[in-house]
């Protein structure tokens, strides 16, 4: 037996291995010299991955490695191509283990520094139980500020995940967040107000505020059609798309000229570019209209 396969065999054996005989490389002291790259993480997200396909973390890395943000992406669930296609496979990854990664994140001290976290599709009700559990028991200190993006489904095809999601997110995340991204299906339930009756910017903030944790600080609601402005719009023009920005005490309208696209994925990419913007240290208004800008860039690139 080679000196490397005894180690092999130790490491396997050995007390204590997370991966137990499934381990085929050897353990040593300093692993963090095998990395290619020793730059921090800027943030950790929480969400779908995809083997081809352009949503979720998909979708996000895409603005990450343009804005040369170095993220960790935690997978909920892993797909093969999105479930709309007549073949289509996934995975859905146990709370259990998302809670082991982060542990063998922090034993490797891959989670030093964060300046963000943030969270999108969840698979599973436990899974974001897993997530907030971590968060909770950081010092408030050294706690990154979360950013929720309550991927719970739209307007178009309804839920496109466990709609006992909605209890969870509210009860776990919420309380943490410092931000929060819904559309208008997402307000609706996460709030418990009825779609038809968010029909109104007075509405959509109160909604807004009402699911606002301790810690939050604004909500930004995505796809509002908000009417034409009297004397600025032309009559008969077709309503905006909006982003409304709630604050506690204010808030602010951003409008944009509706896309005539089908493609899905834009409110992954609008929250990855709002988390690169705000790590640009733009503050939230700014970097709302820089990811609006962002999505328009990028969805002229899809055929």
């Amino acid at each position: 037996m080679t000196k490397a396969n005894s180690g092999e065999n130790r490491a396997a054996q050995g007390p204590g291995s997370r991966i137990g005989a499934r381990r085929r490389a050897v353990q040593i002291a300093d692993a963090a010299t095998l990395e290619l790259t020793s730059r921090p993480a800027a943030l950790i997200a929480f969400g779908s991955q995809l083997l081809h396909g352009s949503v979720g973390l998909n979708a996000a890395e895409r603005v990450y490695a343009g804005r040369g943000v170095r993220a960790i992406r935690v997978p909920t669930i892993v797909l093969s191509v999105m479930p709309h296609y007549a073949s289509a496979h996934d995975t859905p990854i146990s709370a259990g283990w998302i809670a082991a990664a982060l542990d063998d994140l922090e034993a490797a001290h891959a989670l030093t520094g964060l300046a963000l976290a943030t969270t999108g599709y969840f698979a599973t009700a436990d899974q974001p139980a897993a997530v907030a559990t971590w968060l909770r028991r950081m010092p408030a200190a050294d706690r990154p500020p979360l950013i929720v993006d309550p991927t719970l489904g739209d307007v178009e095809l309804g839920f496109y995940t466990d709609p006992g999601l909605v209890a969870t997110i509210r009860h776990e995340l919420l309380p943490l967040a410092t931000g929060i991204v819904p559309n208008l299906f997402e307000l609706a339930h996460l709030s418990g107000t009825p779609i038809a009756q968010l029909d109104s910017r007075r509405a959509i903030e109160a909604a807004a505020r009402a699911i606002m944790g301790e810690l939050t600080d604004w909500v930004a609601v995505t796809g509002v059609r908000l009417p034409p402005r009297p004397g600025v719009d032309s009559p008969g023009q077709p309503a905006d798309v909006c982003e409304l920005l709630v604050r506690r005490d204010s808030s602010s309208v951003h409008r944009q000229p509706a896309l005539e696209i089908t493609a899905k994925g834009l409110g992954d990419t609008f929250t990855a570019a709002l988390i690169a913007a705000l790590l640009d240290a733009h503050d939230v208004d700014e970097a709302i209209d820089a990811a609006a800008q962002e999505v328009r860039r990028l969805s002229h690139e899809t055929p």
